[in-house]
């Protein structure tokens, strides 16, 4: 068996191999990263006699950069390895002191830990899986992008008319930000006809108001704190952002409809019967864990999403604090914490726990993290299993019953 390592890069990648024994096989070697680049790596596999059956092909997933070479060398029969890169920088502090590195030494050293680890062929996810994954996660940007710019909207609010979001149903409400796009400060509303302001209210909040919470948010407007400093760039900052948000808003719905799709329904049913994991949840679960057999034990799958706690002790010495490690999927652990926090307020027995580990003076994150990786043990087993979520009773109600079927039988 030789390792062929790849240092990928955006432009050009460069190899290297390794023969079982370890020793170097022949200098490492650059190509491009194109079709006349791959077929240069193929013929000079081929002069040092790498053939497919032998040979395995070794590459960090560095971004995005790995996938047209990994389609490529799949294509010809080769088997290939996808590692991730946290664990070869962490080979290469445990290999060497020296602070040298080069591409070229890279190569090297990831065929040699593809050796050391003799590593087998990755299982890359199929197609509509990695579809899912892609159209999750741009999901949970655009729903990014949108906060900062609600949280924007509200620090202008704050500024031109602090008093309107207590009074239309919060800075988040159709109906301010409806007012902030077409008025944007307090001395615009208070110079408005009452009427026009009935009306955009009435057709913002989809009648729940009216003329009576027009005639308040314009008593409001004329005795308001709001500056007029910059009044008017801020206005129309307002009506910009507000645009953007509805823009987002469409935006996501279409990647609902197409995450919906893509998501097997069996897995959808199955997550979403667990108290507290809702579609969204469910979609970036099944998109991040993919295939759950390749997750021997529930700790490799927390260890996946960053949810395990990092340690420190030496000697005599044992840190009392533990920390989130957080190096793994961020997409997977904000989805489990999401749901960890559901599933404590919507299922007596993961609220239990957490409720044990708060009297216990845990932390609301820190109980709601052991939540989430009690909830990997479950998700792991009904994935596995096919099956979907049976509650169980709390551990109250089981003593509350117990309880009463001793006073039911007279001792």
């Amino acid at each position: 068996m030789q390792y062929l390592g790849v240092d990928v890069a955006k432009h050009t990648h460069v190899a290297a191999v390794r023969r079982e024994d370890g020793s170097p096989h022949g200098k490492a070697f650059e190509f491009s990263n194109d079709q006349a680049g791959f077929r240069s790596l193929l013929a000079r596999m081929r002069e040092l006699g790498c053939e497919a059956g032998d040979t395995l092909v070794v590459m960090e997933s560095t971004g995005h950069y790995w996938l047209a070479l990994w389609e490529f060398l799949d294509a010809h029969g080769l088997d290939v390895a996808v590692v991730n890169p946290v664990l070869t920088d962490a080979f290469r502090k445990a290999d060497t002191l020296r602070k040298t590195k080069t591409d070229r030494i890279d190569a090297f050293l990831i065929a040699e830990y593809a050796r050391f680890k003799r590593l087998g062929p990755s299982r890359v996810s199929p197609e509509d899986a990695e579809g899912l994954k892609q159209l999750t996660r741009y999901r949970s940007q655009l729903v990014r992008e949108r906060t900062a710019l609600k949280n924007r909207l509200t620090s202008i609010a704050d500024r031109t008319f602090p008093e309107l979001g207590g009074m239309v149903g919060g800075n988040d409400s159709a109906t301010m930000r409806a007012l902030m796009s077409e008025y944007g400060s307090a001395e615009a509303i208070a110079s408005t006809d009452v009427r026009r302001l009935a009306k955009t209210v009435r057709t913002a909040s989809r009648g729940r108001f009216g003329r009576e919470k027009a005639d308040e948010v314009k008593a409001a407007a004329k005795s308001s704190v709001g500056t007029t400093f910059a009044a008017k760039a801020l206005a129309f900052e307002a009506g910009s952002i507000v645009g953007l948000v509805r823009r987002l808003d469409d935006e996501v719905a279409a990647l609902d409809g197409e995450i919906g799709r893509l998501l097997d329904p069996e897995v959808g049913r199955i997550l979403e019967s667990v108290p507290g994991i809702g579609p969204v949840c469910a979609s970036t679960i099944a998109a991040e864990v993919g295939d759950p057999d390749r997750f021997e034990t529930p700790k490799q799958l927390f260890a996946f999403a960053g949810l395990e706690s990092s340690k420190s002790q030496s000697g005599k010495f044992d840190g009392d604090e533990q920390h989130m490690s957080k190096r793994g999927s961020a997409y997977l652990r904000e989805a489990l914490m999401t749901a960890a926090d559901g599933a404590r307020r919507n299922d007596p027995y993961f609220g239990d726990y957490y409720d044990s580990l708060v009297a216990r003076g845990k932390h609301h994150y820190v109980a709601l993290s052991a939540v989430a990786r009690k909830l990997c043990g479950v998700i792991l087993a009904l994935l596995r299993d096919r099956r979907e979520y049976k509650p169980r009773p709390s551990v109250q109600s089981a003593l509350d019953a117990g309880d009463a079927e001793v006073r039911g039988s007279g001792a």
